[in-house]
């Protein structure tokens, strides 16, 4: 339940940059952690990383890293590394705030609440992360499209 106020929290705190930055801070690195971390595995030699928050057309922006080798097959693992935010949120919470809430260990409770509604918050890519590696999402998408389809056919061919 803490959990779903500490993230109803950062989503009221959305039009305040600094308010926002703050709360949103341990998610942020986190966010801009993942794609770090798949774009130095998968060779997109990462050359900047940056928890500033900037000012932006449309908004603001509280992190990026940037690369300099984003191609078509790397590109949609990148873009998505947040993602894998999502699992750790739960396993934050399955964890480490129940077993604090079992324990009556209020101050730990809290602090697992928040850090799992920050993992939330940050799980979702943003629309630089989707444009960044949106070649590389259609071309993996058409793959997949093309599979599904050929399915069918192979599953008949192999009997």
């Amino acid at each position: 339940m803490i959990s779903m106020f500490c993230y109803a929290v950062l989503l009221s705190v959305r039009s305040n940059l600094w308010g926002l930055a703050v709360l949103a801070l341990p998610g942020t690195f986190a966010h801009e952690l993942a794609h770090f971390i798949v774009g130095l595995i998968l060779g997109a030699k990462p050359s900047g990383f940056s928890l500033q928050p900037q000012r932006r057309a449309r908004g603001w922006r509280l992190g990026a890293v940037t690369f300099r080798r984003v191609g078509v097959l790397n590109g949609a693992f990148i873009a998505l590394a947040p993602l894998a935010l999502l699992p750790l949120g739960w396993l934050c919470l399955v964890h480490l705030s129940v077993p604090a809430w079992v324990t009556a260990h209020w101050a730990g409770w809290f602090a697992a609440a928040y850090l799992s509604a920050t993992l939330f918050y940050a799980c979702v890519p943003s629309l630089t992360d989707i444009k960044l590696g949106g070649k590389s999402l259609l071309v993996y998408a058409a793959v997949l499209v093309a599979g599904w389809m050929a399915l069918p056919g192979l599953r008949a061919w192999l009997h």
